[in-house]
């Protein structure tokens, strides 16, 4: 909380339009937020600068590559001065690696594992075991087969969020070398405008555009967000593990009704293996979280079997795309 930055309207108003599209011109931002182009230009950079924007992010919808989603959680013990720190280097550096946090509660650390194959992501997990195995007390497995993404309308108090999609399709999407180096370059630069891509990958403006369209077209590419420092907000970010009875699409359609209609939940991912839901949240603190919970379960009391909390404690890396 010491980090803790002060936005007036005018910045969450632009960190909720950069939320909902990341590519959006500063002319188009600039009508949105009611600023001129050039103040929006600035206040871009300053929130950047501060670190309050980490990171303008791309969401690509890697499970539709034919990739598996494997979710990981360690409880550590025994480590030594620098340790934990070494671990968190390594996962941050493994290219099929792509989100990695810090957490309290039961375990002390999570990543995600993108792999082609049961195989890869053994062959992937048994090189990281081989480096922290006799530090690990306690680990568990499960796979994200489906995780819709909703916008942050906690900034402006907004009610309904934008759904952006997070799953496996039926046929693997097809992509070229020349797909791969568009979304490497603005994997987590969405602001990178046409040119400055088309430089970086040695092909034409008309080229770049193409391919940009296409990938959305067959939503690979899902959206274009952001990735903040709740920390400089003052905000906290939990996990909620939840055992289901007799889970069917009609409960998680009703599950992501819900969360597309609360604007503190940011994730609804569907796993296999210990739990059968989780839910992702964004909030002021404890007590809002907690607030939050009790209402989630109050209307969904026949269904809930059990739950589970994990609190996030810093991100280190979260990108849809790290290879």
């Amino acid at each position: 909380m010491l980090n803790m930055l002060k936005l007036d309207l005018k910045d969450r108003k632009l960190l909720y339009w950069l939320d909902q599209n990341s590519r959006a011109t500063n002319k188009e931002l600039s009508k949105k937020v009611g600023l001129t182009e050039q103040a929006i230009g600035y206040k871009i950079k300053k929130l950047h600068e501060e670190g309050i924007i980490k990171n303008f992010v791309t969401f690509l919808n890697t499970l539709s590559l034919g990739y598996t989603h494997y979710k990981v959680f360690v409880k550590l013990n025994n480590l030594k001065q620098g340790q934990e720190e070494n671990i968190i280097k390594k996962l941050i550096e493994n290219p099929n690696i792509s989100w990695v946090v810090q957490t309290s509660g039961r375990y002390d650390l999570s990543f995600s594992v993108l792999a082609k194959t049961p195989r890869e992501f053994i062959e992937i997990y048994e090189k990281l075991e081989s480096k922290l195995g006799k530090n690990i007390v306690e680990k568990n497995v499960v796979i994200n087969t489906n995780s819709p993404g909703f916008t942050r309308n906690w900034l402006i108090d907004e009610k309904k969020s934008n759904m952006l999609e997070y799953k496996s399709s039926k046929e693997v999407m097809q992509i070229d070398e020349i797909d791969k180096k568009v979304i490497g370059a603005i994997s987590q630069d969405s602001r990178k405008n046409i040119v400055d891509i088309a430089q970086e990958i040695e092909e034409t403006v008309d080229i770049v555009k193409y391919r940009l369209k296409k990938l959305k077209e067959n939503k690979v590419i899902n959206g274009f967000t952001i990735q903040i420092d709740l920390e400089k907000l003052g905000y906290e970010y939990y996990s909620v593990f939840l055992n289901m009875h007799n889970l069917n699409e009609s409960i998680i359609n009703k599950v992501v009704s819900y969360a597309e209609n609360h604007p503190n939940i940011l994730f609804v991912v569907e796993v296999i293996g210990n739990y059968d839901l989780q839910l992702e949240l964004e909030v002021k603190n404890y007590l809002e979280f907690e607030t939050i919970l009790k209402d989630f379960r109050k209307k969904f009391s026949e269904n809930i079997q059990n739950f589970e909390i994990l609190r996030v404690i810093r991100e280190y890396k979260d990108n849809f795309y790290p290879f």
